[in-house]
């Protein structure tokens, strides 16, 4: 059912339940008939509340839904990507190498043991 239907519907309710609280809230002994009214005028309220709600999302646009998380999650993956490549980048040219025979250490040091170890 389309929302602008359910608003009316919702409306016609607040106005026939408004319209039972004034017609009914004099006979105590119709107690029944008088809760009629405000009830109606309560479940009307709420329906035109959650489908005008449900009216204005239906008005936006799809592509307007989502985008901006999308995009935050893109951007996310993206920097992700960047970070690692810059870390893979700094690794490797952190890394020292033994000009005999190639071999990568980590610091300055292991490659002076290396050397000494290896090529003396």
């Amino acid at each position: 059912m389309h929302p602008g239907l359910k608003v009316f519907i919702g409306a016609f309710m607040v106005v026939l339940g408004i319209f039972a609280s004034l017609t009914y809230s004099t006979e105590i002994l119709n107690f029944t008939q008088a809760v009629i009214g405000p009830l109606l005028v309560i479940v009307g309220a709420f329906i035109i509340w959650l489908e005008s709600d449900e009216w204005k999302l239906r008005m936006q646009k799809d592509t307007d839904r989502g985008f901006d998380i999308q995009q935050r999650l893109e951007t996310k993956k993206e920097k992700s990507k960047k970070k690692e490549k810059e870390h893979q980048e700094t690794e490797t040219s952190t890394r020292n190498k033994c000009p005999v025979c190639g071999k990568e250490f980590d610091t300055e040091r292991g490659m002076k043991i290396h050397k000494a170890q290896k090529h003396a």
